[in-house]
């Protein structure tokens, strides 16, 4: 009777080292494809990375559902949303999944959803999750602003109840403001004065309300609140062209700025403003050669890629210009330039811009 308790025992505790011998290989395996799959990232190359990290989640480990929601987001990086829609929602069928992780990829899908352009589909699943789930509020607001439902988005973005300044809530206030510009400049006055409180130092803020002080005809205002808005944030500084494009007196404008270039001489984006704003008064000359000190002056680029855009869709030069800006022309396309890059998705923008368009941060581009 012992001798079969001895081979039972035996019997069993080689189960259990196999057993336990093919957890530790499977482990292994699948931290092994983890691996690939980081470094066939990191090196650039999205399919090897994609073959990798789908060997690691066919494993099955307890660890798979990371190893999922990691290869959705590399699915969604590569323009694979198809893909990534159908592993989410494979995920959220199948049984093994912890309830404690669902919303988790419930927003994934969301996500998937909003860069597939299926805004509707994304709100319904954000809209359900956000009372429990700030990041659900959060990709709710976002999903908002891509559908243009701008007051929707200050709603969303006021239940997250954010302590002191909100400088998301300004961003949406001031495009707001400059919405109802046009046709009721009443609210949009109220709507940029809201801005300003929701964040004092906000340069759109600023900027929001320096266009509805140009449209009231209140030039001073309207420099003032644009000095304001250079000085909160220099690196936007293209962005304040449609403000000062909007008042009244181009003079003063180009005034504004030669007595900010005298004190920061360096600005590629400040002379930019000013080729910009000489070309209003009829100072062509002077204008060009403004454009000119712009292109030597830039250091990373914008200035050179804004400028390309600007030349290119200008009317066409008169004859004692048509020398000059063509060998402007050429000198743009001859420098490097760099298109804004998202610092959190990486997608570069056609222009500067108060948000991406890929990712919906705001303030995205350094």
């Amino acid at each position: 009777m012992s001798d079969a308790w001895v081979a039972i025992a035996a019997v069993s505790f080689a189960v259990v080292a196999v057993l336990l011998w093919d957890r530790l290989r499977r482990r292994r395996d699948e931290a092994q494809a983890y691996l690939r799959g980081v470094r066939s990232v990191i090196s650039g190359d999205p399919d090897a990375a994609i073959e990798a990290l789908s060997d690691a989640a066919r494993l099955g480990s307890p660890e798979a559902v990371e190893t999922y929601l990691a290869l959705g987001q590399l699915f969604r990086r590569t323009g694979d949303l198809s893909r990534a829609v159908r592993l989410h929602r494979n995920m959220l069928l199948g049984p093994a999944l912890d309830p404690a992780r669902r919303g988790e990829v419930e927003r994934e899908l969301a996500e998937d959803y909003r860069r597939s352009g299926m805004l509707a589909e994304a709100a319904e699943i954000y809209r359900r999750l956000a009372p429990g789930d700030r990041a659900a509020g959060e990709g709710l607001r976002d999903v908002l602003v891509d559908a243009g439902d701008l007051a929707g988005a200050i709603e969303a973005q006021r239940a997250l109840a954010v302590e002191g300044s909100d400088p998301v809530l300004a961003h949406l206030l001031a495009a707001a403001a400059r919405e109802a510009l046009a046709g009721a400049p009443g609210e949009a006055a109220a709507l940029a004065g809201a801005a300003l409180r929701a964040d004092a130092a906000s340069a759109d803020a600023l900027l929001a309300a320096a266009e509805v002080a140009a449209v009231e005809g209140d030039a001073e205002r309207a420099l003032d609140h644009a000095g304001r808005a250079l000085d909160a944030a220099p690196s936007v500084a293209l962005l304040a062209w449609p403000a000062l494009s909007a008042v009244a007196d181009p003079a003063a404008v180009a005034k504004f700025l030669e007595t900010r270039l005298a004190a920061r001489g360096d600005e590629a984006a400040l002379h930019l403003l000013l080729g910009r704003a000489l070309h209003r008064i009829g100072r062509t000359g002077d204008a060009l050669a403004a454009l000119r000190r712009a292109l030597e002056r830039d250091r990373r680029g914008e200035a050179i890629w804004e400028m390309r855009e600007l030349l290119r869709h200008a009317d066409a030069p008169g004859p004692g210009e048509l020398a000059a800006r063509h060998d402007l022309l050429v000198a743009a396309l001859l420098r490097r330039g760099r298109a804004p890059r998202c610092v959190r998705c990486g997608a570069d923008a056609p222009s500067r811009a108060w948000r991406c368009r890929r990712c919906g941060a705001f303030d995205a581009y350094p």
